[in-house]
């Protein structure tokens, strides 16, 4: 699950090429599935024809879990981990009868960076960058402009100064509009409870460094603010180029009319068993106990960083808006606040299957700020668009999110929700 913690959609900048790709073939862990034996193309408004339908099995998935986040282990994009994960997701599509291929797409993406606040004669203060904050350093004279509303600059001519506001009230790119527009050549926010923090400045054209300090520096800030010290602020990018992919799995030759999903990838810190290897894990099993034309069944790559690989996927194939439904599982191995999140049409028909009984899903239409998945690419494609997920988990992005940190029987019942939720969508 992409949490905008460790890096928001609005600091990617992303170029998205179709490119050869090749990869380490990793061998099959599973028992050989039923055989498909027929593939009946079908239009676009049919009913999906059957060309496997049995029982979903979770040890079956479970076994998917410990290859991917346990032989595997930490799968970030662009690196061996992803690739690998790639090769063992695309032979297992290839045994379950579907037409597997990888998909590559270049990634180039903003992972983080770094920022310095040097007052001049004094100790350095340890700072934070914005995300969407240019790559530029600048020095002047340090003013105070309480929340950084333009009502508040009063008399104080900010031209050629650095400002220094406090969180909150209003967005931190409404903050660096309103200091760039009053001629400041840089803009300092500083934390109001604890810590330090990151923010992002979304998608505003701003264009002098914007940075973060802890609410502990606040006094000795307003200080050197009172007394027109001068600091230098700068921000440098970092960035990650390479190159990742998405593992697509067709049933025939018939064009893709609804979607199943997961993203296999995961952070640097962790071998991001809950998150995502349990959703990549019931989506294989579900995909072999599920086989129906026109269903397509896509792994996606470096979902961590922006939903990359639901992106690359909708930007490539224009055929994506007229489909019926996409399926997202994501974070489904162990059960704390369960939901049923996004469309809420769908989220609703799934709630009242028997299959939902006792699990007191929630039904909402987004993860909330800073959070987000592949269901939300497809959502604003215009796809009806749903994910499956068992709650919030307190070890997902470090190093004890490993297959320990799942359960077979939670992996269980939501297997057992999603051919449920699939059924009922492809019910003739």
């Amino acid at each position: 699950m992409a949490r905008a913690a460790r890096i928001t959609l609005a600091s990617l900048a992303l170029t998205l090429l179709l490119a050869a790709c090749s990869g380490q073939t990793t061998t099959s862990s599973t028992p050989t599935p039923t055989t498909v034996t027929s593939a009946v193309p079908t239009a676009s408004t049919a009913t999906p024809t059957v060309l496997v339908r049995s029982t979903p099995e979770a040890s079956r998935a479970m076994a998917h879990l410990r290859m991917l986040a346990g032989t595997i282990g930490n799968r970030p994009l662009t690196l061996e981990g992803e690739r690998k994960a790639a090769e063992y997701i695309r032979a297992q599509l290839e045994q379950a009868g579907y037409r597997a291929t990888i998909e590559p797409f270049v990634v180039d993406v903003a992972t983080g960076g770094s920022a310095k606040l040097i007052p001049d004669g004094a100790p350095e203060v340890e700072a934070q960058p914005m995300s969407g904050s240019p790559d530029r350093s600048a020095n002047g004279p340090l003013i105070a402009a309480g929340l950084g509303r333009s009502g508040e600059y009063g008399s104080t001519s900010a031209r050629g100064a650095v400002v220094l506001v406090d969180r909150g009230e209003t967005q931190f790119a409404e903050k660096a509009r309103v200091a760039q527009d009053a001629g400041a050549v840089g803009l300092i926010v500083v934390n109001n409870q604890a810590g330090a923090f990151r923010g992002d400045l979304g998608s505003a054209l701003i264009s002098i460094p914007v940075i973060s300090a802890a609410n502990e520096d606040r006094a000795v800030l307003q200080s050197y603010a009172a007394s027109g010290r001068r600091v230098t602020v700068s921000t440098k990018t970092e960035r990650l180029q390479g190159t990742s992919q998405n593992v697509v799995g067709k049933p025939s030759d018939a064009p893709c009319t609804a979607y199943l999903g997961a993203h296999y990838d995961s952070v640097t810190a962790g071998p991001g068993a809950n998150d995502n290897g349990s959703g990549t894990s019931l989506l294989l099993e579900l995909a072999r106990a599920r086989h129906l034309d026109g269903v397509c069944v896509i792994a996606f790559g470096s979902e961590e960083v922006g939903l990359l690989g639901s992106r690359a996927y909708v930007k490539a194939h224009n055929e994506v808006p007229n489909a019926r439904f996409m399926l997202n599982f994501d974070m489904v191995a162990k059960i704390t606040r369960p939901a049923l999140i996004g469309d809420a049409d769908l989220a609703t028909r799934a709630s009242k299957l028997p299959e939902a009984s006792g699990l007191n899903l929630r039904q909402v239409t987004s993860l909330g700020p800073g959070a987000s998945s592949d269901y939300a690419t497809f959502l604003q494609a215009g796809v009806p668009a749903l994910m499956l997920y068992s709650g919030d988990d307190q070890f997902i992005h470090t190093a004890q999110d490993d297959v320990a940190n799942t359960s077979e029987a939670d992996m269980g019942r939501f297997l057992t929700l999603a051919a449920a939720v699939l059924d009922m969508l492809t019910a003739r």
